[in-house]
C-alpha cells in the first residue's frame, strides 16, 4: 500500500509569499518507510543522478523506519539527529572522499515549474553534518539548477557543474549539532527544472575540518527543507546587533548573489558584499545600499560596542566554565566571583532570547535550569556591579 506523510515545511526568518517549487522539499512523502540503505528514491520524486547501482544512491531517513540505522531520532552514541523540520530528511551524501576516486552522491528533483527568464529566485537548503563514522566536514556544498539532469558519464563521480547556490563565503559546513542553511539568489536564464545538491568540486579543491574519529576518512551530509522559490522584492532583513570590544562580527543578510554596497556614515565606501565583517571600537553604524531587481534600497546597521576592561575581561573569560557541557537539561557555572551577582542570558545561534535570570554565586558556582532542546546556545554572563560581560557555549544533548 502506498503510504502518504503530511508536508510540513517552514522557511524561517523569511517571508515569502512565492509558491515552493520543489515538490516535497522536506522529505515528507514517502511511497515506504525506509528498510536500509540507498533508498532515497522511496521520498518520491528524490532521486541520485548519474547512479547506475544501488549503492550509488543516497539514503532516506524516516521516524516511520524500524531498522534503527534509518529511524528518527537516530543515535549511535555520537550522532544524534532530528528533522530540521517535520519527520523526514535525506542524506548519505558522499561529499569528501580521498583515496576513492573523488566518490561523491547527490540527490535531484525535477522542479514543478520550469522557471522563467530573468525571474530572481530565493534558494535555498539545510545541511547537517553526518558523524556516523565519518572524520570530515566540508565547504563547497551547493545547490545546483539546471535545465534537464546533470550528467557525468563516470557513475558515482564529481558532477562538473558549477553550483549557483553556495553559502556565503564557502565555509566549511562543521557544526556537528545543528541545522546550516545554505541559500542564495539566483537569475534564471529561463528553462531550470531540476534541482541538484552536493559538492561539485573534486576532493582537490575542497577544504576540511575533523569533526571525529569514525572509521571513514571522508565527509558525509544530511539534506532538509530545499526551497526554489520565485521573488521581485527583498524578503531579508539588515539587522542591529552588538559585539563585546575587540571582537568582529558580521553584518547583512550575508546571502550570497546579493548586490550590496557598504559605506561608512560619512560615504567612504568599504565593500560590495552581501555581508561584511566588522570590528568597531565604538558604537558605530553602516550604510548598505542594495540593488536588487533594478530598484535600489538603503539601510543603516547599527552595531553596538560592549564596553569593557580588556585585561579583566581576558581573565574573566579563561576562567568561567560550563559543565556538563554538551548537556541535557541544567548546566553550573563555575569559576564565579562570590561577591558578584550576575545576569545570565541564554540565546541561541540566531539571537533568540531564551531565558534572563539574575544569580548570586554560592561557593563560586551558580546552576541554571533549563528546558531547551537539542542545539547550540550562547550563555551570556555580565556582572550587574563591574559591568564585565563573557558569552560561552554551550551545547544541549539529551
Amino acid at each position: 500500500m502506498k503510504k502518504i506523510g503530511f508536508i510540513v515545511f517552514i522557511l524561517s526568518n523569511l517571508f515569502l509569499s512565492g509558491q515552493n517549487l520543489v515538490p516535497n522539499p522536506s522529505f515528507e512523502i514517502y511511497t515506504a518507510c525506509p528498510s536500509g540503505d540507498f533508498q532515497i528514491e522511496l521520498a518520491t520524486p528524490w532521486f541520485s543522478p548519474n547512479a547506475t547501482t544501488l549503492a550509488q544512491k543516497a539514503s532516506y531517513f524516516n521516524t516511520c523506519a524500524t531498522n534503527s540505522i534509518f529511524a528518527i531520532p537516530y543515535f549511535d552514541g555520537t550522532d544524534y539527529r532530528q528533522p530540521h523540520t517535520g519527520n523526514a530528511f535525506g542524506g548519505n551524501l558522499w561529499s569528501y572522499t580521498p583515496g576513492n576516486n573523488n566518490l561523491r552522491k547527490y540527490i535531484t528533483t525535477s522542479l514543478t515549474n520550469s522557471l522563467v527568464t530573468n525571474n530572481y529566485y530565493y534558494i535555498s537548503f539545510y545541511a547537517s553534518t553526518f558523524l556516523r563514522g565519518f572524520k570530515y566536514a566540508i565547504n563547497n556544498l551547493g545547490a545546483y539548477v539546471s535545465a534537464g539532469v546533470p550528467y557525468n558519464s563516470n557513475p558515482n563521480a564529481v558532477l562538473n557543474y558549477t553550483p549557483q547556490i553556495i553559502k556565503y563565503g564557502n565555509p566549511i559546513i562543521n557544526d556537528t549539532i545543528n541545522w546550516i542553511k545554505i541559500d542564495g539568489i539566483y537569475l534564471a536564464n529561463g528553462n531550470e527544472n531540476y534541482i541538484t545538491i552536493g559538492n561539485f568540486m573534486d576532493d582537490i579543491n575542497t577544504d576540511t575540518a575533523f569533526i571525529g574519529s569514525g572509521f571513514y576518512g571522508a565527509s558525509n551530509y544530511y539534506i532538509d527543507d530545499v526551497s526554489v522559490i520565485n521573488i521581485s522584492t527583498p524578503q531579508w532583513q539588515y539587522r542591529d546587533t552588538s559585539v563585546v570590544i575587540g571582537d568582529s562580527v558580521l553584518i547583512g543578510p550575508a546571502i550570497s548573489g546579493l548586490n550590496v554596497n557598504w559605506f561608512t556614515m560619512s560615504n567612504a565606501f568599504i565593500k560590495n558584499a552581501p555581508g561584511i565583517y566588522v570590528k568597531p571600537t565604538t558604537t558605530t553604524s553602516y550604510q548598505a545600499t542594495e540593488t536588487f531587481n533594478s530598484v535600489v534600497y538603503n539601510h543603516t546597521v547599527t552595531v553596538t560596542v560592549l564596553i569593557t576592561k580588556t585585561n579583566e575581561y581576558d581573565k574573566l573569560q579563561n576562567s568561567i566554565m560550563l559543565f556538563p557541557n554538551p548537556t541535557p537539561n541544567n548546566f553550573t557555572i563555575s569559576n564565579l566571583a562570590e561577591s558578584s551577582q550576575l545576569k545570565v542570558d541564554i540565546t541561541d545561534t540566531h539571537g533568540n532570547l531564551y531565558s534572563t535570570e539574575l544569580i548570586t554565586p554560592t561557593n563560586n558556582k551558580a546552576t541554571i535550569k533549563t528546558n531547551l532542546t537539542n542545539g547550540v546556545y550562547f550563555v551570556s554572563i555580565t556582572d550587574t556591579v563591574s559591568g564585565l560581560k563573557t558569552i560561552k557555549k554551550l551545547i544541549v544533548q539529551k
